[in-house]
């Protein structure tokens, strides 16, 4: 018998009946082993085991699944074993409570969640995979980020899905719901309303696919939520080549900008709620250390449009050349700077953090790799401090997103790490972009730690992924102070200010 003539056998037989399905998927080895090929089969094997189990809820049965993944994925590591791995790690992890439960219940998880983004990001990478089911992986993704109030990632990843397939109705709704929930959180406009009208008609002209995506009950209430939306005004085409890039990117500020005609002050935005402070304090000095942030992030992704814009330099003799083609310039150190200084921001962030909710760090120690979590115990975990984790179960959940940005940046299994290593590279050592890249490099550099080499066109993508992690952070900021001052402001006695600060404008 034929791998696709058992696949389908036992896919027919998982609908109907799973159990059996899973009796029948164990006797397999002992029958066709010799017929077929042993990795199809497992990887089969594997497929109806993760999804019976899960249908049937029995713990178990998905872990032994997830064994054979794990050993198939040490074999034949690819973008479909990644991916198998991570949907079978949800199935284990389940999905966070709508109660006090909820901060318990992601640190327990934590690890788990790690490593689902990581299988997730790596069946995401557009080279390696189908885009249909490379856009299925980054809707998945959405989907992890979101449950953690990574907004601005989960965006980043509904997004860039639909790019890869906008068909994807799933991916489209996902981003919809995600909208909608900001725009009831006071951070979204009328252009929110209005993308989210878009993002419905996408559903909407495709609904007959989204069965490829979900099953029949999802599919069934995603149009619902779907159909309660008008149709989208038409959108002009008069944008700067700068606002497209932007937007194109997802580098402004600003959580939602697709569905209006954008111009270059409407791109950023975002800002501080009203602070609550008692009688006679002054203007609270985190506005300007805010605006500084923005400033920062603004700068640098100018800085990101003018380097790639080689046009823009002037020209200048005196560079040896290296004959390996490697390049040479201020726009290449622009590039590099470009991506440094975009994630000094996020040290910034934890410094702001620590004013704001009083955590009581050395401001001078403090950075956004050490003020979350206590040193490392006998047992290797590092808990949660507890301020945070009294912070958090207060309410401000968001404030957890920046947790968990922080390991994906700072653990060395991290899907952000890289960036953090590029860093250092770059801050205390010798960055060298190139045209390409010739195979003794990587051997070069075990003998040279001084010198770090990139492709310019691989380090492009480095430094925009950057610009968005550091948006994402500030973004997430914004809604944790949101979520801290309606708490406050409930709770708060006596008599108390909010200030609402005016817009600064340069004389």
């Amino acid at each position: 018998m034929k791998i696709h003539e058992i696949e389908y056998r036992l896919q027919k037989l998982l609908n109907t009946n799973p159990r059996e399905a899973i009796r029948e998927v164990k006797k397999l080895k002992l029958t066709v082993k010799d017929s077929i090929d042993y990795f199809d089969l497992e990887y089969v094997k594997a497929c109806i085991l993760v999804n019976a189990g899960s249908l049937i809820g029995e713990r178990n049965v998905i872990e032994e699944g997830l064994r054979v993944f794990q050993t198939c994925h040490e074999k034949r590591p690819n973008p479909g074993t990644a991916y198998n791995l991570a949907n079978g790690i949800c199935a284990m992890v389940g999905t966070p409570p709508h109660d006090e439960g909820w901060l318990d219940h992601q640190e327990r998880t934590r690890h788990d969640r790690n490593k689902i983004r990581q299988y997730f990001w790596s069946a995401a990478d557009g080279g390696k995979f189908h885009n249909k089911l490379r856009s299925v992986a980054l809707t998945n993704l959405g989907n992890q980020f979101s449950a953690s109030f990574r907004y601005g990632d989960a965006q980043d990843a509904w997004f860039f899905a639909l790019r890869a397939d906008l068909k994807n109705g799933v991916a489209a709704c996902c981003a919809a719901r995600n909208l909608f929930y900001l725009y009831q959180q006071g951070m979204g406009s009328d252009a929110t309303l209005e993308q989210i009208r878009r993002l419905s008609r996408i559903v909407r002209l495709n609904k007959e696919r989204l069965t490829e995506y979900t099953s029949q009950k999802e599919a069934d209430n995603i149009l619902n939520f779907v159909n309660q939306w008008d149709e989208p005004l038409s959108q002009p085409s008069s944008e700067s080549l700068y606002v497209q890039w932007v937007k194109d990117e997802r580098l402004a500020l600003a959580p939602v900008l697709e569905a209006v005609n954008s111009t270059s002050e409407t791109l950023d935005w975002l800002c501080l709620p009203g602070i609550v402070v008692p009688v006679g304090e002054g203007q609270p000095i985190i506005f300007s250390m805010f605006n500084m942030l923005k400033s920062d992030y603004i700068l640098a992704r100018d800085l990101t449009w003018r380097a790639l814009d080689r046009d823009h330099w002037a020209d200048i003799e005196g560079f040896a050349s290296t004959s390996d083609g490697a390049l040479y310039g201020a726009d290449v150190s622009a590039l590099i700077l470009a991506h440094r200084s975009v994630l000094d921001i996020l040290d910034k962030i934890s410094v702001f953090i620590n004013r704001y909710f009083e955590i009581g760090e050395n401001m001078k120690g403090t950075n956004f790799s050490k003020l979350w979590r206590v040193p490392k115990g006998l047992n290797g975990e590092s808990s949660l401090k507890d301020k945070f984790k009294e912070i958090i179960n207060s309410g401000v959940r968001a404030l957890y997103g920046l947790v968990e940005l922080s390991g994906d940046y700072n653990s060395g299994n991290g899907i952000f790490n890289a960036h953090k290593n590029i860093r250092n590279s770059s801050t205390h050592r010798f960055m060298i972009l190139h045209e390409y890249l010739f195979p003794e490099f990587p051997e070069e550099e075990r003998i040279f730690d001084e010198i770090k080499r990139y492709e310019f066109s691989q380090f492009q993508d480095e430094v925009l992924q950057a610009l968005r992690i550091a948006r994402s952070a500030l973004q997430i900021l914004v809604l944790s102070i949101k979520q801290n001052e309606d708490i406050l402001s409930k709770n708060r006695e006596g008599v108390c200010l909010e200030i609402d600060v005016p817009d600064f404008r340069r004389m």
